[in-house]
């Protein structure tokens, strides 16, 4: 019998695992986030990995070995652990939920989406039992994110995000998180009127809707810049 990949075990309770040699490239771009609490590992044949004590969420990308990849998430879906696929073809029946539409370049860009704001630190309170509640069970998710800089960066944000969001996907949406991050040593600091414009656009959104919002810090944005994540999940945001 073969052992196990000794990088598959982890004690860290974050796990980004690509199915193949295929995500590699995905995988190490994982990795120069630097996220502490994060493992991110290519899994090799034979394609064989089991949750620990410490697992509590799992990140399952693939461009091929679907069935690969179904089969490791079957595993730590069943042991209760928020498990998320970054692939085609998936066996919804074996992750909380699944990424709809979108394609193998930009899930570097996912992974990073939904795991900033539980590896770093927040002014407005989000967790990981926040995201959790988000993407529990879901089954299909999409990720949005909108920069913009100037006087009216917030407001045009806003604006960009709602057109996307059209009535149609608006409508199976069933949990939201919403992620604001700026510099915060920029030239153009965040003033509470924009958190004020912000929190007026939340209000409109039907009620039907679980919202959650944060706030981060991040010097990656640029002096007078502002960035909105959007984070929507909802049974039937495939057919959105």
């Amino acid at each position: 019998m073969e052992l196990l990949d000794r990088e598959c075990i982890t004690n860290l309770p974050f796990r980004v695992i690509g199915i193949g040699e295929a995500t590699k490239e995905i995988i190490e771009t994982v990795k120069s986030y630097g996220y502490d609490c994060v493992s991110a590992t290519v899994l090799t044949k034979p394609f064989e990995c089991v949750p620990t004590d410490e697992d509590k969420m799992v990140i399952i990308v693939a461009k091929d070995n679907t069935d690969h990849a179904n089969s490791i998430a079957k595993t730590f879906h069943d042991a209760g652990v928020l498990t998320i696929g970054l692939l085609d073809n998936a066996d919804l029946e074996c992750y909380d939920s699944v990424v709809s539409e979108a394609s193998y370049t930009e899930y570097p860009d996912l992974t990073k989406a939904l795991l900033q704001p539980i590896a770093t630190q927040g002014m407005i309170a989000y967790d990981f039992n926040d995201l959790r509640t988000t993407l529990t069970d879901t089954k299909h998710f999409l990720v949005k994110s909108v920069t913009r800089c100037g006087k009216e960066r917030m407001a045009e944000a806003i604006g960009c995000i709602k057109r996307s969001l059209t009535s149609s996907v608006l409508n199976k949406i069933e949990r939201l998180s919403i992620f604001l991050y700026f510099n915060k040593v920029g030239k153009q600091p965040l003033v509470m009127q924009e958190l004020a414009t912000l929190s007026d656009s939340l209000s409109e959104l039907p009620e039907s809707i679980d919202v959650f919002w944060a706030v981060y810090p991040d010097e990656s944005i640029k002096d007078e810049e502002i960035k909105i994540t959007i984070l929507a999940a909802g049974k039937e945001l495939k057919n959105g």
